[in-house]
């Protein structure tokens, strides 16, 4: 038997034993952390101890008593990034999206490092969910992450996006920050799941159009290939076209050598930069040799010459310094 678990979203302790206990689904072990921080509250309330508690009472599905009781440790002890995202998460649990996100915004707002820096994408996701509550069609022409990668098999990069170098700037940061948030809500949400279907086809399009992920490496956790399949999984919206570009992923990329050398077809992907040939390699070992014997060369002649100039000052050697009487 596992605890009640909140069905999406990020929570954030001060002590681990809460959330570790719950990822072993430890029922019994989130109880008696509980039961230990209800006595330590009653003792002596801390910011550490009543926004614990508070994460207890949300994994446990007390998310009235997990409210109250946030709302006052947040006035008590004011300021907390820690409070707020939790606060926002335990009201996005009950269903309140919209004072869910003014808390996570609040989160972000005293702490933009929180989770990873990611929780701005927290606050994407809740500004998603209002929106198809007013209209059920939003997904026809938006998305999670606001970012067009067009229509065509080979996703191309939003013209919002910068561009330095062939690559889409800050591409890499941005999956990390969607990975930390499906990650944290598919520990919890089944399949389907329409934003978090959606947040994986936006990695899938931004780690070809991004041209940041290893083309080779389709086990890799930025791999396109896994981004579409969680996409389709999840029940992500214009399934047809996410078909069609792992299709073409697959088609171009499922036959390369370890290692590419060139990148393949149309996709914008620069991938000379993983291309670790034995003739790159060999060139390296040629570069590194050259550089030590030049080293010692230089060594050498500035040993000859000091040994010259040793020889003339033995056969010539200086007058001596006169003494001075000041």
């Amino acid at each position: 038997m596992t605890a009640s678990c909140p069905a999406s979203a990020c929570i954030n302790s001060f002590d681990d034993q809460l959330l570790v206990a719950q990822s072993q689904g430890d029922a019994a072990g989130v109880a008696k952390v509980v039961a230990e921080l209800r006595k330590s509250v009653a003792e002596k309330a801390t910011l550490e101890n009543s926004n614990d508690l508070g994460v207890g009472l949300v994994l446990t599905g007390k998310l009235d008593e997990a409210i109250k009781l946030l709302e006052e440790t947040d006035q008590k002890f004011p300021g907390s990034a820690r409070v707020a995202a939790n606060l926002g998460t335990a009201l996005e649990l009950k269903g309140e999206n919209a004072a869910a996100l003014t808390w996570i915004r609040e989160g972000v707002k005293r702490d933009a490092n929180e989770h990873g820096g990611s929780e701005w994408l927290h606050a994407r996701i809740l500004e998603a969910k209002l929106a198809l509550a007013e209209n059920p069609k939003w997904f026809e022409n938006n998305h999670v992450l606001d970012l067009d990668f067009g229509k065509a098999e080979v996703p191309t990069a939003p013209e919002i996006l910068p561009v330095e170098n062939g690559k889409v700037k800050g591409a890499a940061q941005l999956i990390e920050h969607i990975v930390y948030q499906v990650d944290e809500r598919t520990k919890f949400v089944k399949p389907p799941d329409p934003i978090v279907g959606d947040l994986y086809a936006s990695a899938g399009d931004l780690a070809i159009a991004g041209a940041i992920s290893p083309l080779d490496d389709r086990k890799s956790k930025t791999s396109p290939e896994r981004f579409y399949e969680g996409a389709l999984n999840y029940g992500a919206p214009h399934t047809d076209l996410i078909r069609k570009r792992l299709a073409r992923y697959k088609a171009d990329f499922a036959a390369l050598p370890p290692w590419p050398a060139e990148s393949v077809a149309d996709y914008p992907v620069v991938s000379k930069r993983f291309d670790r040939t034995p003739k790159q390699t060999s060139s390296l070992w040629i570069y590194l040799g050259a550089a030590v014997a030049l080293t010692l060369v230089l060594v050498a002649i500035g040993a000859f010459f000091d040994r010259r100039r040793r020889k003339r000052l033995e056969a010539n050697p200086p007058p001596p310094i006169p003494d001075i009487d000041y």
